[in-house]
């Protein structure tokens, strides 16, 4: 059954006049990265960017937006707000399209406090991947988390290090 907000989401796609051929599927990407504070033995002393920046990147903002209403990881925002282990940086999601066989637009994701920067992609083949390339700086120390892995679409999968990390969905989006 769908519910009155996943139907005003379905109708506002349709009214954006999305134009997906038959090899591009759209999908919902939503992503929460953020910092963690627990015990661990690494040593970390990486002082420069060694991010793998792709030819081209784009601005989140260059994507449509998804509505708050539409958003599943609001509960776990709220509890790594709450918890002294924990801090959110970034909660967004977006809607983006996928040509069958070929790596989606690399979407840049950085927080306005600079401690988050990174890109985050699809490649849709056979099976689907995502592609995240993050680093969390924070005194003079940059942390990175750089992950290829194949998933599962709507399930929730976690991105971890020891510092920070990444809780992401992919949705196919049917217009």
């Amino acid at each position: 059954m769908i519910t009155s907000n996943k139907f005003i989401f379905f109708i506002f796609l349709a009214l954006l006049g999305f134009n997906v051929s038959a090899n591009e599927r759209l999908y919902k990407i939503e992503l929460l990265i953020f910092a963690q504070d627990m015990p661990n033995t690494e040593v970390f002393d990486q002082t420069e960017s060694q991010i793998n920046w792709p030819k081209r990147l784009v601005s989140r903002s260059e994507f449509n937006s998804v509505s708050s209403d539409n958003m599943n990881f609001h509960a776990s925002y709220a509890r790594l707000a709450r918890s002294q282990n924990y801090q959110p940086l970034v909660h967004t999601a977006w809607i983006q399209s996928v040509k069958s066989n070929q790596l989606s637009q690399a979407v840049k994701i950085s927080n306005p406090e600079g401690t988050i920067n990174g890109f985050f992609r699809l490649q849709r083949g056979h099976l689907v991947h995502m592609i995240a390339d993050f680093e969390y700086s924070v005194d003079s120390v940059i942390y990175r988390l750089n992950e290829k892995r194949r998933f599962k679409l709507n399930e929730v999968h976690y991105l971890d290090h020891p510092k920070f990390a990444v809780i992401a969905r992919v949705s196919p989006v049917e217009v």
